[in-house]
């Protein structure tokens, strides 16, 4: 039996339904803003993060900066783990060719991965370098992110299930290019 939270029921796919329409039916559907991210200025996110140091944080901080973000949770172990992976060799790519970039994980279990969770987690991945962001935020600030970066996230059974996708900020915060097809270059991610 699939479990069932009050925000987003999962309900059995019906009987002559895809894996594709399960997965969007489980999602919640398609609607405008699960279909096309908003390209509005994301660094005027409002919401109260925490970094992996359990201090404020806003993604104001970020203007003036490309940024590259995606959204992840610790016990992933597919999706957030290759997101992590590439995010890692963009990193390497623009310290070759000499570019700054900011590097942002928000997380998507507020429940499962705390502040001192993503602390850990960077410490056990080498990711201490100053330009790379872990960040918490309730289940509201979550959930709009989520919306406004277009990511789907639904739980099967006790699995959190969401879209592979990471984007690239401009300076302004307006989502410039996505990545969320595992076959895609890398390179659409540097500015």
């Amino acid at each position: 039996m699939h479990a069932q939270t009050p925000s987003s029921p999962i309900r059995p796919p019906p009987a002559r339904c895809s894996r594709r329409h399960w997965l969007v039916l489980a999602s919640g559907g398609l609607g405008p803003a699960a279909a096309q991210p908003a390209t509005a200025d994301l660094y005027r996110n409002a919401s109260g993060w925490l970094d992996d140091q359990a201090q404020p944080w806003r993604l104001e901080a970020l203007r003036g900066r490309y940024t590259v973000l995606t959204m992840a949770y610790g016990a992933c172990r597919r999706i957030c783990s290759t997101s992590l992976r590439v995010m890692e060799s963009l990193q390497q790519r623009a310290d070759e060719r000499g570019q700054p970039l900011d590097f942002v994980v928000i997380g998507l279990d507020p429940a499962g991965d705390k502040p001192a969770d993503w602390a850990a987690w960077r410490r056990d991945r080498h990711l201490s370098r100053p330009n790379w962001h872990f960040l918490w935020g309730d289940e509201a600030a979550t959930r709009a992110i989520a919306q406004q970066l277009g990511v789907k996230v639904w739980r099967v059974d006790q699995h959190l299930m969401h879209d592979y996708k990471i984007v690239l900020l401009s300076p302004q915060g307006q989502l410039l290019r996505t990545v969320d097809r595992f076959d895609q270059a890398l390179d659409t991610l540097l500015p």
